[in-house]
């Protein structure tokens, strides 16, 4: 896919001679003032490279740049100048941080060959950006299949809250970021490392909203404290954190700062804990619904909106197929509890099947104990079948 060129510049006769000139060889949009570039950068984007013109009535090409950066901080950008003031050059690399600073007459070779290094170093950002959050991604998954195994009635609601921010985050057309889906894997770590009658609040409304509330707020902490020390997840650790103090009525489609996105994704998963925490309790949707409303009072209508259109839990379920420990396939979810015949839960209904997973129940039957029957969702037995046949 071709990764797409923005051109700024004030003089429309330039922009028609870029397009010519250039139209053909990368996928171009221009723009005639910084405005109008803001405007098409959120209708037209994202742009792995900008050249911008510096002088521009009402704002210049530096201005421009600071403002762009805030929702495109990976696009390349280059300076584009009838401007030969050394002071100038300095203050566009220092200040808008420009990959490359060109002088108007500029050869279009010369400008051909910016553009396209322009791109090499896009690739190479997204790229390695890319590359760390899958790996970040993959490392947490491996680490909560595992805590899951040892706490399941605590970590087999993860999936379930993941997918809830994410229908959340996709109704209120928020920005997708990685953060969000990290902090929904990692949102209740905290309740592994708590004493065994905390970590029951998880399951049971036995108990009064202030002692619920405090259990939350305590797992909420310890969960942050144990994931800011890991580097560069210093916002997912504050989303965990605050998530536990918020009222509810954020609602940012941009996240212009590491401080609104933190609000947003602990927004979403105060939210998205609150809802499961509910509705597990036998309460169907429009009851849930009710309930949130007066303990977050000023949780947006926007917010609330998109609860109305949250499915009951039962709702998304069926009786399932009986499959064989052998047969288990990666991305299956279970119709039912992993139960031994001595009574023990392994797994809980709902979970979806991972490596991890199938290896733990393909170590029964043991000296001691079998598994009771295991039952799957249809759809996603089907869904393991035809990437079988794949």
């Amino acid at each position: 896919m071709m990764q797409r060129i923005l051109f700024v510049d004030d003089e429309q006769s330039l922009l028609n001679g870029i397009e010519r000139r250039f139209g053909t060889q990368f996928d171009l949009v221009t723009a005639n003032s910084g405005e109008a570039a803001l405007t098409k950068m959120e209708t037209n984007g994202p742009f792995a490279v900008i050249v911008t013109d510096m002088r521009m009535p009402r704002m210049n090409g530096i201005q421009f740049i600071k403002e762009a950066r805030t929702t495109a901080a990976d696009s390349v950008y280059i300076m584009l100048t009838g401007n030969q003031d050394q002071a100038t050059a300095i203050q566009a690399l220092n200040e808008g941080h420009v990959f490359r600073f060109l002088t108007k007459p500029c050869d279009s070779n010369e400008l051909a060959k910016a553009v396209e290094a322009g791109l090499r170093q896009y690739q190479l950002v997204t790229a390695e950006k890319e590359l760390l959050q899958n790996t970040f991604y993959g490392a947490v998954s491996v680490l909560t299949d595992v805590l899951e195994l040892s706490h399941p009635k605590i970590f087999n609601r993860m999936g379930r809250v993941q997918d809830i921010v994410e229908t959340m985050r996709s109704g209120l057309k928020l920005e997708q970021h990685w953060e969000y889906k990290l902090a929904a894997r990692l949102a209740l770590v905290g309740f592994a490392l708590m004493p065994d009658d905390e970590r029951l609040v998880l399951e049971f409304g036995i108990h009064s909203e202030e002692n619920v509330n405090a259990c939350f707020r305590r797992a909420a902490e310890i969960g942050q404290r144990l994931i800011k020390n890991i580097p560069r997840l210093e916002t997912v650790a504050r989303i965990i954190g605050m998530q536990a103090e918020i009222d509810g009525r954020a609602v940012l489609p941009t996240a212009k700062t590491e401080d609104a996105k933190a609000l947003m994704g602990a927004t979403l998963l105060r939210v998205a804990i609150h809802w499961d925490y509910l509705t597990r309790q036998g309460l169907r949707a429009s009851a849930v619904v009710g309930e949130m409303r007066r303990s977050l009072p000023m949780l947006s209508a926007e917010m609330i909106n998109v609860l109305h259109s949250l499915p009951d839990e039962e709702d998304v379920d069926d009786e399932g197929v009986e499959v064989r420990p052998a047969e288990l396939k990666e991305g299956m979810v279970l119709a039912g509890d992993v139960v031994t015949t001595t009574g023990t839960m392994l797994i809980g209904k709902g979970r979806r099947i991972t490596a991890a997973i199938v290896e733990r129940l393909r170590c029964y039957p043991l000296a001691d104990e079998d598994l009771r029957p295991i039952r799957v969702t249809h759809a996603s037995l089907k869904l393991a079948a035809d990437v079988m046949l794949v």
